[in-house]
């Protein structure tokens, strides 16, 4: 029994790993399910015995890549306790992995958008559950040594809605380079706009990134 739930896992996890390349190359409704049955070494009866539809096989692969980009971003915090530090270690965590991983940052932020309804719904679920992180985050260090003359709540959208918008001009334009070049000005703006300012160590750790 062991053994057949770990070969359908496995199963499940190709799949999941095709589906995100053929979808970040093709988006939604051109991709085909035969090619990533073909992609991931199975059959199509397997894709559609894991995932019934293409929109199930797409949500789930949107579920994949925001849970890993959560679990990169709590396990970089893990070690660090300085709330402005933990702060710009949440934003250059994000946007880092984003730019390491250009098959997540198009189906997040770019390829869905044909889906319609269904992505935009999917992509609010999961931009939430950064937006908590992000105010959760924000909580900490303005009671430290920030502003509480606004909402974090808010504050917090705008910082997701910026640095998503800084990957988005990466991915269709060409630049500037999320990391290397928009960082520092990015992290400038963010931290400022709450009455912080960011810490030397990282500033410089970003520019030379």
């Amino acid at each position: 029994m062991g053994g057949d739930m770990n070969s359908k896992e496995a199963t499940r996890e190709r799949l999941l790993k095709a589906a995100e390349q053929v979808f970040a190359d093709k988006g939604f409704y051109e991709t085909a399910v035969d090619e990533v049955a073909r992609l991931s070494n199975t059959s199509k009866g397997s894709v559609y015995f894991h995932f019934p539809s293409k929109e199930i096989l797409f949500n789930a692969v949107m579920e994949n890549l925001g849970e890993r980009l959560l679990q990169r971003v709590e396990d970089a915090l893990s070690a660090v306790e300085d709330p402005v530090v933990r702060l710009e270690v949440a934003l250059q965590t994000t946007v880092e992995t984003f730019c390491r991983h250009r098959t997540l940052a198009r189906v997040l932020l770019v390829r869905g958008y044909s889906m319609g309804a269904g992505f935009t719904l999917k992509k609010q679920e999961i931009f939430s559950r950064f937006v908590t992180l992000i105010q959760q985050l924000l909580d900490e260090a303005v009671k430290v040594c920030g502003s509480s003359d606004f909402d974090t709540r808010v504050a917090a959208s705008v910082w997701l809605g910026s640095i998503t918008e800084v990957l988005i001009q990466w991915l269709e334009a060409g630049g500037p380079h999320p990391v290397a070049d928009a960082m520092p000005t990015l992290r400038l703006l963010l931290l400022r706009s709450v009455g912080l300012e960011p810490t030397f160590e990282t500033l410089k750790a970003s520019t030379h990134g």
